[in-house]
């Protein structure tokens, strides 16, 4: 495969400072921003945005930290950098964020759920019984969650919203998720270690 003219989006603000996020879309082989949109009626609560992805539109997504008023989620389109905002679900604490093979975003709260956006009908679905801070979907119609308080790794059906997979970790608090290009679901705890899980034999390298 060969990737040309690609792009990196990032989110700035200036914390205290309500009304300062921007995001800039940078070339993905200088560095140079290309473009900056300003989001001043994005809360910004503690932290700014606080977790991002780009669906197969190119468009890039964000969420806010859970301490904003509201949380909420956030589309810039790459071809107009045009912005369009929509507050998360109440009590959904929102944390990290991914964005699903159907272009459907994806935001994990340290309280209240997870919950599936569909940008189509403007409309949430929760999945209450499962709280957690970094996510990611895989290759297989999975969203991989760190789950806490009880810390470890959950898989959700993205179509369905069933709990698929619970595989517990001996880990502080389970933080980043991330998926390796063998399907391992790599995570990042609050203290020294990483763990890859292997989703199919549920072995847990430390």
């Amino acid at each position: 495969c060969l990737w040309e003219d690609q792009k990196v989006w990032t989110s700035t603000s200036t914390l205290g400072q309500p009304g300062s996020m921007k995001v800039h879309r940078l070339d993905g082989i200088t560095g140079a921003v290309e473009a900056s949109v300003d989001l001043p009626a994005v809360d910004i609560g503690s932290w700014g945005a606080y977790g991002g992805a780009v669906d197969g539109a190119n468009d890039f997504w964000l969420s806010t930290h859970g301490s904003a008023s509201p949380p909420s989620l956030t589309r810039v389109r790459y071809a107009d950098l045009s912005v369009q905002t929509w507050p998360a679900p109440p009590g959904v604490a929102t944390y990290g964020m991914t964005v699903d093979a159907k272009g459907r975003p994806w935001v994990a709260g340290y309280a209240g759920g997870v919950a599936r956006f569909s940008p189509d009908t403007e409309t949430w679905d929760v999945v209450p019984t499962v709280t957690g801070l970094g996510m990611q979907a895989d290759g297989e119609g999975r969203v991989w969650v760190g789950t806490n308080p009880n810390p470890g790794v959950t898989a959700i059906d993205t179509d369905t919203l069933a709990v698929l997979q619970v595989i517990p970790l001996q880990a502080s608090v389970t933080k980043g998720i991330s998926i390796d290009f063998f399907g391992n679901v790599w995570v990042v705890s609050m203290d020294t270690k990483a763990y890859r899980v292997d989703p199919d034999t549920q072995t847990v390298d430390i």
